[in-house]
């Protein structure tokens, strides 16, 4: 990496910091004052609330890098080109192609760091701090969500294989046991919901054991009264944005094994796998901002109409994501599309500039 590189790559980090940890405050003061509410729940406390909070971080670091990649290298570029800088080193013999291979090679540094910190550092952290959450929030129930959902009430043990977007329960087992640990019955239903006081089980086969005999019955749905309300559930039930891309792929071939809905998991796979063309296509979409026709504004107008087109493309990749979902349009598509839509502005606000 030349001089040149360095100096607009740190100019581009500069503006990439800046813009990150403006977003973050913002987001972290909106996270702990929704946390706030709870605070005195059970064991749940200001410093619990605020221990949570901090470990999301890296989380909403990836989820915000995007969107600070393309403003934050618009405000770098903007910062030198209000200095004229830009203008001395077009004249000094850099073409704008050896510009842009100067920011790119910024770009997929960071681009790398955001990567490690989304797939690596972010999962972990996250289970972690709702784990803790659930135990501080709810310390009667002990939860472990490595293998499904695992909680005891009382003498009452529970199982269950997965949880829905929606908080439904999938695959329930109850195991009671008596005081000198042995199974006295067993409860399996197919699927739960909750009615707002309590659970109804569905498909329910209940074994009994008594007097040296396994007694089998049958039910069409049986009521449930546990300390596992839907609160919690919500809270642990597993958001697909929150795994990485290797549990997200095992997780997929689960659920396409056992014959369940899988589509909504492949969508976030295949948006987290075109991440870094996100990201790389956001850099390529700043640079116009700054050798375009829209150069002669000041930064910060220029950094508004950056949002508005970061928001427009968070806007359209949702829409995309879920008219994909409604009506049956491969994962793969849904998710490239809205990065070919930003390159093909982008090829577009190059042409302008030349």
């Amino acid at each position: 990496m030349n001089l040149l590189d360095r100096y607009i790559g740190q100019s581009v980090i500069t503006g990439v910091a800046t813009v990150l940890t403006i977003f973050i405050i913002l987001y972290e003061l909106f996270a702990f004052a929704g946390e706030a509410s709870k605070i005195g729940h059970a064991d749940y406390t200001f410093w619990s609330a605020l221990q949570y909070s901090l470990l999301c971080i890296p989380q909403h670091i990836y989820e915000l890098f995007p969107l600070s990649m393309l403003l934050g290298t618009m405000l770098g570029l903007g910062w030198l080109a209000n200095h004229n800088e830009l203008v001395i080193i077009r004249l000094a013999g850099v073409s704008l192609l050896g510009i842009i291979g100067s920011i790119m090679k910024t770009a997929i540094m960071l681009m790398l760091i955001a990567m490690v910190i989304g797939e690596g550092i972010a999962p972990p952290l996250q289970q972690y701090a709702t784990e803790q959450r659930i135990k501080l929030l709810k310390s009667q129930v002990n939860l472990n969500t490595d293998y499904g959902l695992w909680a005891r009430d009382g003498n009452t043990y529970v199982n269950v294989d997965r949880v829905d977007n929606i908080g439904q329960l999938i695959g329930i087992t109850l195991y009671q046991f008596t005081k000198d640990n042995f199974i006295e019955r067993q409860i399996h239903a197919r699927h739960a919901v909750y009615d707002g006081e309590q659970w109804i089980l569905k498909s329910v086969k209940e074994t009994t054991h008594k007097n040296n005999l396994f007694i089998v019955n049958h039910k069409t749905e049986m009521k449930w009264k546990t300390l596992l309300d839907l609160d919690t559930v919500k809270i642990v039930a597993v958001r697909p944005e929150l795994l990485s891309i290797w549990k997200l792929n095992g997780y997929i071939d689960y659920l396409k094994n056992n014959d369940l809905e899988y589509t909504k998991y492949e969508l976030v796979y295949w948006t987290k796998l075109f991440g870094p063309l996100t990201i790389l296509a956001m850099v390529l979409l700043s640079i116009p901002f700054v050798f375009g026709s829209v150069r002669h504004i000041s930064i910060g107008k220029q950094v508004l109409l950056g949002f508005l087109v970061g928001i427009t493309f968070y806007i359209v990749s949702r829409l995309t994501g879920q008219m994909g979902l409604v009506y049956g349009i491969p994962a793969i598509l849904s998710a490239l599309l809205p990065n070919l839509l930003v390159i093909a502005l982008t090829t577009w606000s190059y042409r302008k500039i030349r």
